[in-house]
């Protein structure tokens, strides 16, 4: 035996903006499904769970949310966008997103990946 506890399954979305920046979101499947109505993604660490640093990120950009076994993305009516895979998610809309696509916050494109 290990002694290692298992970890949570849970996602990460990793990536850069348009000036090089590294960015790395991490959050655990019983983080999402705590979260009413679900995690916020902005700029301001006082009005979101995940904060990307960036300047075309809205402070309240978008939501993460689950239902069942998939996510889901929601734009916050941010000023400059929120898109998967290259289509717009229409504001207040919640749009599903699996491991492997794409998903850009104003200028930051982020991959989303599936931690098992």
């Amino acid at each position: 035996m290990s002694g290692e506890a298992s970890l949570e399954r849970g996602w990460t979305l990793e990536g850069q903006g348009m000036d090089g920046e590294t960015v790395r979101l991490a959050f655990g499947e019983t983080q999402v499904r705590r979260a009413d109505p679900g995690l916020t993604v902005g700029r301001h660490p006082a009005l979101a769970d995940l904060v990307v640093d960036h300047p075309t990120v809205s402070r309240r950009h978008a939501r993460l949310s689950i239902s069942g076994n998939t996510l889901h993305v929601e734009d916050l009516n941010s000023l400059n966008g929120t898109m998967i895979d290259g289509a717009a998610v229409p504001p207040f809309e919640r749009l599903s997103i699996a491991d492997g696509q794409t998903l850009v916050l104003g200028d930051v494109t982020l991959t989303l990946v599936r931690q098992r």
